[in-house]
C-alpha cells in the first residue's frame, strides 16, 4: 500500500468513526436500506412532505433502480424503527460527485441530530468510492435548513436558482415559488472551521415592524452585508401567503443583484441572515 492509498484509507476509517459516533449519540443507527425497506421510506417521504395534499416526493421503485446502481439510499433507524431518509445519486464527470437529491427526519425525532448523522453516514459513503463534493439544493427562505447547511456541515453556496425544479406537487412546495440555494460539499473537511465575529455589518434586506421583507441602500465602500430572512417561511406560509411570497421576490432580487455584481454567500447566521463577501477579483 503507498503512502497515498494508506492516506485514503486513514480518512476514509475516521469519517466512517464520526459517523458512528454522531448516530449513536443522536440513538440511532445509520445504514443503507434493504429493497423490501423502500416503501417505508416513500411513505416517511411522503409524511414529511405533507400527506394528503399532494404527490409524493418520491416512489419506491425510484429507491430500487437507485439501490440497484449502486447509489445512495439511506435511512436512520430508532429502536429499529424508521425516522430519517437520505438519498442521492452519482454525477458526472465519471461519477466524481453526489447530488443529494432528498433527506428528511420525522417530527418527533427532528432537533436530535438525526439529520447530521445521515449526511455524515452519507459523507463517509462517498469517501469510500472516491467521491470529493456532495451537492444539492434547498430553498433559501428556511432558516434552519440555511444554518444547518452552511454553519453545521459547512458546505457553500454556489448559485441561486429561480424556479429550480418549476411547479412542484408536494404538500409543502404546491403553489409556491421553487427557488434554491445550490451548496456544494468539500467532504475531505471536517469539522468546519468556525466562522468569523460579525460585527458592523451593513444590511441589505432586513424584516421590518411588520415582518416585511426591507430593501437597504448598501455603502459603496462595504465589501460584507448581511440579508435577512423570516424565522418561520413554514408558519408565514399558513397564515399569510402572500407576506410569504413578497419575501420570495424581495430575496430573490436581492441575491441574483448582489451574485450578478460580484458578491459571493459565505454563511449564515443564527441570528436569522446570510452573510456574503464581495469577491476577491
Amino acid at each position: 500500500m503507498t503512502s497515498t492509498d494508506r492516506s485514503l484509507a486513514d480518512r476514509m476509517d475516521a469519517a466512517r468513526r464520526i459517523a458512528v459516533a454522531h448516530a449513536d449519540s443522536s440513538q440511532v443507527v445509520v445504514r443503507r436500506l434493504q429493497v423490501e425497506e423502500t416503501p417505508a421510506a416513500c411513505a416517511l417521504l411522503t409524511e414529511i412532505w405533507a400527506p394528503g395534499k399532494g404527490r409524493p416526493p418520491l416512489e419506491a421503485s425510484l429507491l430500487i433502480a437507485l439501490l440497484h446502481s449502486d447509489n445512495y439510499v439511506a435511512g436512520a433507524f430508532a429502536r429499529q424503527h424508521l425516522v430519517g431518509v437520505c438519498v442521492g445519486f452519482c454525477t458526472s464527470p465519471a461519477a466524481s460527485g453526489l447530488h443529494s437529491h432528498i433527506a428528511g427526519v420525522r417530527t418527533a425525532h427532528s432537533g436530535h441530530g438525526v439529520g447530521l448523522a445521515l449526511k455524515l453516514h452519507q459523507r463517509a459513503w462517498a469517501l469510500g468510492r472516491g467521491i470529493s463534493t456532495v451537492s444539492w439544493t434547498y430553498d433559501p427562505l428556511v432558516a434552519r435548513n440555511a444554518y444547518f447547511n452552511l454553519r453545521r456541515l459547512g458546505a457553500d453556496a454556489v448559485d441561486y436558482i429561480p424556479d429550480f425544479y418549476g411547479a412542484m406537487s408536494d404538500g409543502l412546495n404546491k403553489g409556491q415559488h421553487s427557488d434554491r440555494m445550490v451548496v456544494q460539499w468539500d467532504i475531505a473537511r471536517w469539522p468546519p472551521p468556525e466562522p468569523a465575529e460579525n460585527l458592523e455589518v451593513p444590511p441589505v434586506l432586513e424584516v421590518g415592524r411588520a415582518r416585511q421583507p426591507v430593501l437597504v441602500d448598501l455603502p459603496d465602500t462595504a465589501s460584507v452585508c448581511r440579508l435577512a430572512i423570516p424565522d418561520d417561511i413554514s408558519a408565514l406560509r399558513t397564515y399569510d401567503v402572500e407576506l410569504a411570497e413578497s419575501w420570495r421576490h424581495a430575496t430573490r432580487d436581492a441575491f441574483l443583484g448582489l451574485i450578478q455584481n460580484g458578491w459571493q454567500v459565505t454563511g449564515f447566521d443564527r441570528a436569522g441572515f446570510y452573510l456574503l463577501e464581495m469577491a476577491l477579483v
